[in-house]
């Protein structure tokens, strides 16, 4: 009969809501700020580097991955490769 008497005493202490405290920081506060980088700052790789980072990566036994972004050039939307990561291959 006395474990009658606490289940609704329990039941009623998980319904409660928690508040928390205003000055605990959140989760996107702690994020670092990101500078988004316009085409004027961002080099193009020449065919050669790219082949040579290639290369490299493949020496090594991983897979390149090109980064690639995309830029307006006379109104019409252009890749260019900036990078080249190396990255594990898959089995």
């Amino acid at each position: 009969m006395k474990k009658l008497i606490w289940i609704p005493v329990l039941i009623a202490g998980c319904a409660q809501q928690q508040k928390l405290p205003e000055n605990i920081p959140t989760q996107s506060a702690n994020l670092p700020a990101v500078a988004v980088m316009y085409d004027s700052k961002i080099q193009q790789m020449s065919r050669n580097e790219v082949i040579m980072a290639t290369h490299e990566c493949e020496t090594q036994g991983l897979r390149p991955v090109p980064i690639i972004t995309k830029r307006l050039i006379s109104g019409m939307m252009s890749e260019m490769i900036v990078d080249v990561v190396c990255m594990p291959k898959f089995k």
